[in-house]
C-alpha cells in the first residue's frame, strides 16, 4: 500500500512542477520590475528639434560632410 502512496505522490508532484514554476518566475518577475520605466532610468528622453537656419547639416552617421567645391 505505500508503494502506491509513494507513486501517486510522485505522480502529483510531476504533473504539478511546471504550474508551480510558472508561477513562481510570474511573482519573481513581478516582484523585481519596477512600476514604470523612469524608476529604472536616469536619462531623459528627448526629440531631436529640427536644424537651425545657417546651421551645416549632417549625414546620418554624425560627420558634417565636406563641401563639394
Amino acid at each position: 500500500m505505500k508503494r502506491i502512496e509513494k507513486s501517486g505522490e510522485f505522480l502529483v508532484k510531476c504533473l504539478t512542477y511546471p504550474l508551480r514554476v510558472s508561477i513562481g518566475i510570474c511573482r519573481c518577475i513581478n516582484k523585481s520590475t519596477p512600476d514604470t520605466l523612469e524608476d529604472c532610468l536616469p536619462y531623459e528622453i528627448r526629440r531631436k528639434e529640427e536644424n537651425n537656419v545657417g546651421e551645416e547639416t549632417r549625414n546620418d552617421s554624425g560627420v558634417i560632410p565636406k563641401s563639394q567645391s
